[in-house]
């Protein structure tokens, strides 16, 4: 194993091969949390599963295999959400992700304050998000996960991960962040406190989470790829098993333990907000 890698100190960025900047020491099992094995450049858990690097992109793999869970109907039906996603993105993707100066995003990053280091959960499938194409801060390394691949190579550190499992161990963030993903989540509540074990003591979870009122109006007209796409069993619309309101939301914070230090509430329009919450751990 690399003694250079053998520290807890954030390492330094680089845009051509930021796979090779994630501590291997900072990885643990998605699924049991323990130690993992640097063998012939994969790493293997105590019962020999074992997290390989994707050879094109560089970046590590680390979405579990074979979990009887992933047989649950909800589970086909998330395959189907994010495939409806990809299609979104592939078709209107400045209106679905965070490309260019898009003002929502640079609101968020201010209210947000990067500092230290920082995991986002579902960062999507853009080389680059808004919020940290445009960050300022030398002193911030980003690592964002999701299930997507995306485009590669990606402008920060990436790890094909699931946000209900992890790959990392506990207490080593700064901060975490949703970046509007946590309303993708089968069980938002078990995306939180996977969140919480990950995050330092006295860190902070910080969610972007857009209300939109049951009543909006829907559009009288919808591009032909919108009208393809299924509506999954258990889903409330095409991409979400269900947008939950910012009562809901604080109601899931009651169960992962986890209190509201700040908020701030945007008005988008008269159906819709864009809801800012920054997390600490209930004491």
């Amino acid at each position: 194993m690399n003694d250079s890698l053998n520290n807890n100190r954030k390492p330094k960025k680089s845009v051509s091969d930021s796979g090779k900047n994630i501590p291997v020491e900072w990885f643990v099992c998605p699924v049991e949390k323990t130690g993992l094995s640097l063998v012939n450049n994969k790493l293997l858990t105590q019962n020999n599963d074992v997290y390989e690097k994707n050879t094109k992109g560089n970046f590590w793999n680390f979405i579990p295999k074979n979990l009887k869970i992933f047989d649950n109907e909800r589970w086909a039906s998330w395959d189907i959400l994010q495939q409806n996603g990809v299609t979104t993105y592939a078709n209107d993707a400045s209106k679905n992700l965070g490309v260019g100066p898009r003002k929502d995003f640079l609101d968020f990053a201010e209210f947000c304050n990067f500092y230290d280091l920082v995991l986002d959960i579902g960062v999507g499938p853009q080389r680059c998000p808004t919020h940290i194409e445009y960050n300022k801060k030398e002193d911030v390394f980003f690592i964002g996960i999701d299930p997507l691949k995306g485009d590669q190579p990606r402008d920060f550190a990436f790890v094909e991960a699931l946000g209900e499992y992890l790959p990392f161990k506990n207490n080593l963030f700064d901060q975490v962040l949703f970046v509007t993903s946590l309303d993708h989540f089968i069980d938002p509540v078990v995306a939180l406190k996977e969140a919480k074990r990950v995050m330092k003591k006295n860190g902070e979870i910080c969610v972007w989470l857009g209300e939109k009122d049951k009543n909006a109006p829907k559009p009288t007209v919808s591009p032909e790829w919108y009208q393809k796409l299924a509506i999954p069993p258990g889903a409330e619309d095409p991409f979400h098993f269900k947008r939950f309101s910012t009562e809901e939301f604080k109601s899931y914070l009651t169960l992962a333990e986890l209190t509201i230090k700040e908020s701030k509430i945007i008005e988008v329009d008269k159906w819709r907000k864009n809801c800012f919450y920054k997390l600490i751990i209930r004491r």
